[in-house]
């Protein structure tokens, strides 16, 4: 899988970063869940990832960019993951609101790994806390985004506020809800979160 990161970057489409990969690894075998969800598709590197990891699970992974989706079924499928995943393309926001209202996903995954649109994590935390089971980990990615998050924004560019601004309340969001049981920041490359779910 390692030629997907390095066709990736290449091309300059997101992707984990390899210390914050291996602690979605080691985390998905140490949960080892049973029902992951992924918000964030890309080419499904990360989704993979998690498969690998987890050897029972089944994971149903959210994304936006339709030739994404393309590129991840057909990554799913090369490696052999296509009965293990379902891969839904649209607005992840409404997706999951959807998936919620159905009832069928209420408390539902054991997993959670948030690594879509950051400026949309602050609106997404209630809906993902109500699908996650309690005891369920959420782990969101690039919660300091570049340093910057609680970081010195003296340099910080223009295009970059609203998307600081909006993880700062998500962070403050995670530290007053009573919703949460636990959490723990981990200042490894972009900045890890990992929730526990009450």
């Amino acid at each position: 899988m390692e030629n997907i990161r390095q066709s990736l970057e290449a091309r300059g489409l997101p992707i984990i970063r390899e210390k914050s990969h291996q602690i979605l690894m080691d985390l998905a075998k140490e949960l080892n869940p049973k029902n992951i969800l992924e918000i964030g598709t890309a080419v499904g590197f990360s989704g993979m990832s998690m498969l690998l990891s987890a050897k029972d699970a089944k994971l149903i992974t959210l994304e936006l960019h339709h030739d994404r989706v393309i590129e991840a079924k057909a990554n799913f499928k090369k490696h052999g993951f296509s009965d293990r995943v379902e891969v839904i393309e649209g607005d992840c926001a409404m997706t999951l609101a959807n998936m919620l209202e159905s009832g069928n996903f209420n408390k539902y995954f054991d997993f959670v790994f948030l690594d879509g649109p950051k400026a949309q994590y602050v609106k997404l935390l209630d809906t993902l806390i109500d699908l996650t089971k309690s005891g369920g980990m959420i782990l969101a990615d690039n919660v300091l985004f570049r340093g910057f998050v609680r970081g010195d924004k003296t340099n910080m560019p223009k295009r970059f506020k609203t998307i600081v601004k909006r993880l700062e309340m998500f962070l403050e969001q995670v530290e007053m809800s009573d919703k949460i049981s636990s959490y723990k920041l981990l200042d490894v490359e972009d900045g890890l979160l990992e929730i526990i779910v009450r």
